[in-house]
């Protein structure tokens, strides 16, 4: 690897749902739904084996894998070895498993046919490049230093070529491939500027537009906290739920970068209008030096980035859609990302009141000022009034009462302290608007159709005590994947009983179970 305007809408709408329970533990997301092959074909990618290989590509004696050179020439060997092994096909010149390109470079690759008639004429590809820097390319300034060593690049990227020889070896042992057609692909000349991936697009196997996405490994090997990078997911529609969804046991918290540069393989085929997906586990202080060496790898994290993978590829393979191109993607980056995600929807005002946050002594809420006409002015509440009680919940402080007012029915009894009076006053207000269910608020994402995300969940609801964020992600309400929001809307408003929600946080997946109780609401949401 060579270091070097988002479209969403927004919802002012909030949803409260009383008696919200959530079953927050991590849901293998499709591995129950698999056959008994395909669970045995992702386990057959071990960290012993993923290991192994960075042993060899990262030794010594091949000198850091410089293209061209005995090193680089004997890691192509020992990838063609490696496909040979698995009986898989070749797919480079004549049949072979190499292609040769200028001056004396070669890229390795090998072919999984698909089963599907119609599908298998369309490709997943899944590269990863397995040269290095050599000695460190002095003239070209690649190494950090020190240069004149050998620098074998066991993150570098061996992690990412074994990650992808094992994703062969998993497709090899399913007695039935998937729909699509899956070429893996070992790309020479990449560290020098991507010349194996270039040559690849220029001559490919199949047309570019046959190509349905491009799966890229590059420096996998060094996974730290449980945190794996995810570029590319806004390049097609829906990517990020494939990839959470498809992930099963991997257990990552996945961070879904929109950044896309062109430091590695997969922008070749971005600027060609292809989705990419590109698995990354940072940056780190050996990154192009001698000492990005085999025991500084994270095996047990290789083998769950890599079984993560397994699961991607094949989705990509086997759905009948293919994700389909984001021209928006060119246009979107980290920055636009953040700009989107700090503006906050308002919640409806079904009172009018407002009130000093932080004020309160746990005696109720002194209001600060009553808008005039407004359902409270309505009802003959004043400034400085303290409200002790709505619609028969204790009030504490500020968010007891915004939560009461948001999910009372209309009409609804209030208690409040007056000064001068002795006694509580009651009173009774016809409040604005329908009360909300779920307690969220959220916007939807024109890169994935039918997601809901979260924007802001009101606490004290039901749906903050039993855990929900912002940020979170509802896939499925009852099993039912949604269409777009309006089927969110209605499902929510009409649905009773226990429900479940699969919510995603971070790329991890979960069943939040919902009591519906009481009525469901009719217009409002």
């Amino acid at each position: 690897m060579r270091k070097t305007g988002c479209r969403f809408r927004r919802v002012a709408i909030a949803l409260v749902l009383p008696g919200l329970v959530a079953v927050f533990a991590p849901r293998a997301a499709r591995a129950t739904e698999h056959s008994a092959s395909y669970l045995a074909a992702l386990r057959s990618i071990t960290a012993g084996e993923l290991q192994g290989h960075v042993e060899y590509l990262a030794d010594d004696r091949l000198k850091g894998r410089q293209p061209g050179k005995p090193g680089g020439r004997a890691a192509g060997a020992y990838l063609a070895e490696q496909f040979a092994g698995l009986q898989l096909q070749g797919a480079g010149d004549d049949g072979g498993y190499f292609q040769n390109f200028p001056p004396n470079y070669r890229n390795v690759l090998a072919v999984v046919r698909g089963s599907d008639p119609k599908l298998k004429g369309e490709l997943v590809l899944v590269g990863a490049h397995y040269d290095h820097i050599g000695y460190g390319y002095v003239g070209k300034k690649l190494s950090r230093g020190p240069a004149g060593h050998v620098h074998n690049g066991a993150d570098d990227n061996a992690s990412g070529t074994a990650a992808l020889v094992e994703l062969a070896g998993a497709f090899a042992l399913l007695p039935e491939p998937p729909k699509r057609t899956v070429l893996f692909a070992c790309f020479d000349a990449e560290e020098t500027g991507m010349h194996g991936s270039k040559h690849w697009a220029k001559h490919p196997n199949v047309p570019l537009t046959d190509v349905a996405a491009m799966v890229n490994f590059d420096m996998v090997g060094r996974l730290r906290d449980e945190r794996l990078t995810v570029f590319g997911t806004r390049t097609g529609y829906g990517l990020r739920r494939l990839v959470c969804l498809a992930g099963g046991e991997s257990g990552l918290l996945l961070d879904f970068s929109w950044d896309l540069k062109a430091n590695t393989d997969h922008y070749v085929f971005f600027e060609r209008r292809v989705p990419v997906l590109f698995f990354h586990t940072g940056m780190h202080e050996q990154y192009h030096t001698p000492h990005d060496d085999p025991e500084t790898i994270n095996r047990e994290g290789m083998q769950h980035v890599a079984r993560l993978a397994f699961g991607v590829v094949y989705e990509l393979a086997e759905r009948p859609e293919r994700p389909g191109f984001r021209t928006q993607a060119r246009e979107e980056h980290n920055g636009t990302r953040g700009q989107v995600l700090r503006q906050r929807p308002k919640l409806a005002d079904r009172l009018g009141v407002a009130w000093r946050p932080g004020r309160s002594d746990g005696e109720g809420v002194v209001l600060s000022r009553v808008t005039p006409g407004s359902p409270a002015d309505r009802a003959g509440i004043e400034p400085g009034d303290r409200v002790v009680r709505f619609a028969r919940q204790e009030v504490r402080d500020g968010e007891d009462l915004r939560a009461a007012v948001m999910t009372a029915r209309s009409p609804a009894t209030l208690s409040l302290l007056r000064e001068g009076q002795d006694e509580p006053l009651r009173t009774e207000v016809e409040l604005d608007h329908e009360p909300v269910r779920l307690g969220v608020t959220w916007r939807t994402d024109e890169a994935d159709p039918g997601g809901i995300i979260l924007t802001h969940v009101i606490l004290r609801t039901a749906a903050a005590e039993a855990g929900l964020r912002p940020g979170d992600r509802i896939y499925r309400i009852a099993g039912r994947e949604l269409a777009d929001e309006a089927e969110f809307v209605r499902l929510v408003r009409t649905l009773s009983g226990p429900v479940e929600l699969l919510v995603e946080r971070d790329g991890r997946v979960r069943t939040v179970v919902v009591q519906l109780d009481g009525k469901p609401l009719g217009r409002a949401a």
